[in-house]
């Protein structure tokens, strides 16, 4: 099945069926932010995993089978969707910042994007407003010196 395709039907019988990303990880036992790229063709899941949430949306079986193919990660930056921007523009203000203080933190290094976590939960601010809470958890692998 066309990859887009499947997230588009995906994306339709789970809005039909009122279920949310956050019941669909509770389904499968995986964080909710994994869910949701694997929903978007970012990761993969088990073919157990990808049967649960095929059950649970009344998916087909080859939509169903499209939720554990290895994933083709090349549909980013998207610099128009305003809330992808806001990311690249946080990365973009404060990223030499981070950047330095990641060296004098850990040293001449990386986060790595592999061995990795991410999640974003919903908090409440000092005024009682709504706030996004996005926490980036990437092991440390230093350069080498050769």
């Amino acid at each position: 099945m066309e990859e887009k395709k499947a997230r588009d039907m995906i994306k339709a019988k789970r809005l039909e069926k009122k279920v949310t990303i956050a019941q669909l990880a509770k389904t499968v036992g995986k964080n909710s932010m994994f869910v949701a790229a694997a929903l978007q063709g970012n990761h993969r899941l088990t073919e157990e995993e990808a049967k649960k949430v095929g059950h649970a949306l009344g998916l087909d079986k080859e939509t169903t089978e499209a939720l554990s193919k290895f994933p083709v990660r090349t549909d980013f930056p998207n610099a128009t969707d305003p809330f992808k921007y806001r990311l690249l523009e946080v990365i973009g203000v404060y990223g030499d910042a981070l950047r330095e203080m990641a060296n004098e933190m850990f040293g001449d290094g990386i986060m790595s994007a592999i061995d990795f976590t991410i999640d974003m939960e919903r908090v409440t601010g000092s005024q009682g407003e709504a706030r996004c809470k996005i926490t980036l958890n990437g092991k440390w692998l230093e350069y080498k010196t050769f």
